[in-house]
């Protein structure tokens, strides 16, 4: 015999009840048991829809650079190694003597290419929103991370890094902003060896690069793949081998500096003519 009733709210407001004989529940009524399972399944839609957040949040967390050399030093074939960093969607803002300290930690030449071009990559995506008024937000896991090889850091947070309104949002304060003319004299990789082997001073050798045009750089592969963006004029593992060749930090720093600061400067006419009619 009923004796009585309970009614709840579920989480939609509305009523779901069960009846019960001497104090005891014995079945969920109709209506209650469609509340129920109405409930039931929204809670499922909610847990699945934020366990897929928290898994994009999670794959969008840059990859430490520490962990790059930890790779070079395993089994792992430099292309999964590339496939791994990639996969993250992390690029690293190196300065040029980084590459050779890469390299003798044990990163391979195809990792220090992959990381200097995806670095150029997001250079060029950088100057193309700061072009057309477009950005990546506040977000720094979308921008190159700052990064100090030396203690193996990387990051906003752990390792230095600023922006310049000279500059587009995202690119390091280390690059300079302040280029010779494009009618300035020329100077090449080939011809900061000479001055190097020849025995002038950093100060020298960089004082040159201030007041000159760099020449188009081939030390990049050529690409295997069809690309949108331009292939980075002077390579990862390039860079690495100026420094075996007697290039100071000092003078590499400069000369990775210089190229990216004309390169935006390149990039930065192309995208503002891309428009217009000839």
């Amino acid at each position: 015999m009923l004796t009585g009733g309970c009614r709840l709210l579920n989480l939609n407001g509305h009523r779901c009840g069960f009846s019960k004989v001497a104090g005891r529940p014995i079945a969920l009524r109709a209506s209650g048991l469609g509340c129920f399972k109405r409930t039931f399944y929204a809670c499922l839609v909610f847990l699945s829809l934020w366990m897929c957040v928290a898994t994009a949040l999670a794959s969008e967390q840059p990859l430490p650079i520490s962990e790059v050399v930890s790779m070079s030093t395993s089994s792992l074939p430099p292309q999964k190694q590339i496939e791994r960093i990639h996969d993250t969607r992390t690029s690293y803002a190196l300065r040029g003597s980084d590459f050779a300290k890469l390299k003798a930690a044990g990163v391979s030449d195809a990792v220090l290419d992959y990381l200097q071009q995806s670095f150029v990559d997001d250079v060029d995506l950088l100057t193309l929103y700061w072009v057309t008024g477009e950005g990546l937000g506040g977000a720094s896991a979308f921008y190159p991370q700052p990064a100090d090889v030396e203690r193996m850091v990387s990051g906003y947070g752990t390792a230095p890094g600023r922006y310049l309104p000279s500059l587009p949002p995202g690119v390091p304060d280390w690059v300079s902003s302040d280029l010779a003319p494009f009618s300035a004299k020329r100077v090449s990789v080939s011809d900061i060896l000479a001055m190097s082997r020849r025995g002038d001073s950093d100060s020298q050798i960089i004082d040159q690069l201030h007041n000159a045009q760099l020449q188009t750089l081939g030390g990049a592969p050529a690409p295997k793949t069809i690309r949108t963006r331009p292939l980075a004029p002077i390579s990862g593992s390039e860079l690495a081998r100026l420094k075996d060749e007697g290039l100071s930090d000092a003078v590499l720093d400069e000369l990775q500096s210089r190229f990216l600061a004309q390169y935006v400067a390149l990039e930065r006419l192309r995208y503002q003519n891309a428009g217009k009619k000839k």
